[in-house]
């Protein structure tokens, strides 16, 4: 099946110059650079082409993020501090959704009704509106045929769902419009009728909600199940209607008097008739998982997705299209991408240079420990450090810390009865599967060497010559998921970026299930063992119940879905539908709306791993067996980067005090009335 290049498509209509010509007057002509509006929806092709053009779009929404929300303030925001990504506190991975938590999002107090996170998205919606009217005119669909039209206004009601849904998640109920608003250039005139016919109300969040699943629904019984590779079909309404009920059931939870039961039977249902398709079915085994995301080729075939995005055009890694690939790898020069980097002990002493500073997006080593289990001595899955194989093979002892003068530190050091060599092949082996497909970690393969994040490896930060520019991995790890596994990045990049995928579809009929008003454990333990056993080879659940199997749910969709810009709204949702987490148990309190532990980060810093050897780093015995590791914690240069999360306030944004200016029919969130930090 052969990958079409939305963008390419695009082009090729814009650029290319349409003749018309008439027979009854040489000089009755329509302009020569122009494509009238209607003879686009006349066309099967040029009218396919125009809904490409919204799929652009689709780029916010598959970042689960609307674009005001990616602009981040100056220096504090972009390259600094705050792109150490922790598991505990500034929502790992999540690229998008994450600047909320860096730049003037770190702060409530930095967050005031003046702030504008995207409110203004109805140039979107008139899009869709246009295209809707145009392919249910008689007109348009005898001339295009009405199966054609149908697959087609199937794609642009899904697209309209996606806006409203990107709206809703951030701001509750949004402004419906379901008409094309043709008095607009009289607005700027004298017009008053015109202008009032602009002030829509703001819907209800649960009138938005509900909008929007009806969008969707539209949208499934319109689509064709098969569909070029990129194109929406079938599947992708199934796949977005999960996601909607999903997020509007847990903030609708939160009001009383509203059967969410019925969101939760949507989300049910959606993937029961995307299972009926038989069409898509989860990859398995460490290596399709790991190319399902990072493997160009293989994602437009791969049988577990369901719609991707993919770049194939020369790009330097740098440039705007390519950015996360900017902030997730080490800036290696050219040169040392295309030739391997040092990788034996006896070169390490002469270190190497990089570009530019290193990643910015770095992953805190304790999310490995928390959320990709390892198959313990009794074949179960456990924590790492809460295993039978810890306790059995690690000592933990105190010791000064020589970083921090008179302070302590727990190390975790190999006992002398151990079998183990290594201390990596003890914290790394017996592990999830999906942990290989997602990070690169001590005497892990990437982009053909053999990475040591170890004293004196090749990626530990002491190795290289200019030791001042903070390169390699700051926090003794890295991200490899949607990386591309081929040495040539630069200006010949290809991306992959998936927008829908059964697994996460999966996972959502498993948080469905856990949140019913009579929850069924044995059912959500079905799906949950569908990723856990097939894409992390782990032990499929039994007995888990109650907070236990909620907390293996949340650690779960965090091994399956990072990267994929989940775990922010995971923990809104969540938070909202069956309580903050006890920070010490990892177990959902029931406390709904109130602070999110894991979004705070002055209580959960950022941490190091450091890796130890026995002795000399320079001496191959010891290097390659190394005995020790133990975490501290990274120093924030600015002492205003712990974020704080007020309880309700950052559930849902403001409306920009300059709509509700010029819109009287608006009406503000309940916890942004007062420009006073609550």
């Amino acid at each position: 099946m052969k990958q079409i290049n939305i963008f390419s498509i695009i082009a090729a209509f814009i650029g290319l110059p349409v003749l018309f010509s008439s027979c009854e007057d040489v000089l009755d002509k329509k302009p020569l650079d122009l494509i009238a509006e209607d003879d686009v929806w006349m066309d099967a092709s040029l009218a396919q082409a125009n809904i490409y053009g919204m799929y652009e779009n689709l780029n916010y929404f598959s970042h689960w993020n609307g674009d005001p929300i990616t602009y981040r303030s100056g220096g504090d925001g972009y390259y600094g501090w705050d792109y150490y990504n922790s598991y505990n506190s500034d929502c790992q991975a999540d690229l998008y959704w994450g600047h909320w938590l860096s730049g003037r999002g770190k702060d409530d107090t930095g967050w005031t009704p003046s702030t504008d996170f995207g409110w203004d998205a109805f140039s979107l919606i008139r899009k869709t509106n246009i295209a809707i009217n145009h392919l249910t005119s008689e007109e348009s669909r005898n001339s295009i045929g009405v199966s054609v039209a149908n697959d087609m206004l199937g794609q642009v009601y899904l697209l309209k769902a996606a806006f409203y849904f990107m709206q809703a998640r951030k701001y509750g109920g949004w402004v419906i419009v379901d008409e094309v608003l043709d008095d607009i250039g009289a607005v700027a005139g004298s017009d008053e009728s015109a202008a009032q016919k602009l002030k829509l109300p703001r819907a209800t969040l649960q009138e938005t909600y509900d909008y929007t699943i009806d969008l969707c629904e539209k949208a499934a019984n319109l689509l064709n199940t098969d569909a070029p590779s990129g194109q929406i079909n079938k599947g992708s309404a199934y796949a977005l209607l999960s996601e909607i009920a999903l997020h509007g059931a847990a903030y609708l939870s939160y009001y009383d008097g509203i059967n969410v039961d019925a969101y939760y039977q949507k989300v049910i249902k959606s993937v029961e008739e995307l299972d009926a398709l038989k069409k898509y079915s989860l990859v398995s085994g460490a290596e399709e998982y790991k190319n399902m995301f990072s493997d160009y080729a293989y994602a437009q075939t791969c049988p577990e997705n369901i719609l991707v995005s993919q770049m194939n055009e020369s790009y330097g890694y740098r440039d705007a299209p390519y950015s996360h690939i900017n902030r997730l790898l080490v800036n290696f020069g050219t040169a040392l991408l295309n030739n391997n980097i040092n990788q034996s002990f006896q070169s390490l002493d002469k270190g190497y240079s990089m570009t530019n500073a290193g990643a910015q997006i770095q992953p805190d080593p304790q999310m490995v420990e928390k959320a990709y289990y390892v198959i313990d001595l009794d074949r179960k899955a456990r924590r790492f450090e809460e295993s039978q194989l810890f306790a059995e093979n690690i000592d933990i002892v105190m010791e000064e810390d020589r970083w921090v003068p008179g302070a302590m530190r727990e190390k975790r050091k190999l006992k002398p009865t151990s079998s183990y060599t290594s201390i990596s092949d003890l914290m790394y082996s017996r592990r999830d599967q999906r942990l290989a497909g997602t990070f690169v970690y001590d005497g892990s393969e990437f982009l053909g060497n053999t990475i040591y994040f170890r004293t004196g490896g090749n990626i530990h930060r002491d190795s290289y010559v200019d030791k001042a520019r903070e390169m390699g991995s700051m926090t003794g790890i890295l991200y490899s998921k949607r990386v591309p596994q081929y040495r040539e990045i630069v200006g010949n990049l290809n991306c992959t970026n998936p927008i829908f995928r059964l697994g996460r579809c999966y996972l959502n009929v498993a948080e469905a299930y856990l949140s019913l008003s009579t929850p069924n454990e044995a059912k959500a333990k079905e799906y949950i063992n569908k990723t856990r056993v097939q894409h992390g080879g782990l032990p499929a659940l039994t007995t888990e119940t109650g907070g236990e199997l909620k907390m293996i749910y949340l650690d779960e969709r965090v091994a399956e879905l990072n990267m994929e810009n989940d775990r922010y709204l995971t923990l809104l949702r969540t938070a909202l539908s069956w309580g903050v987490t006890d920070p010490t148990t990892g177990y959902p309190t029931g406390e709904k709306g109130g602070i999110i532990p894991e979004l705070n980060r002055g209580n959960n810093p950022t941490k190091k791993l450091e890796i130890e050897v026995p002795g000399d780093y320079m001496v191959e015995e010891d290097f390659m067996k190394p005995n020790a590791y133990f975490y501290r914690e990274i120093q924030v240069p600015q002492s205003d980067h712990n974020f704080i999360f007020t309880p309700k306030k950052r559930y849902l944004l403001p409306v920009p005090q300059s709509e509700l200016i010029e819109n009287e029919n608006l009406w503000q969130n309940k916890n942004w009335l007062s420009l006073i930090h609550i």
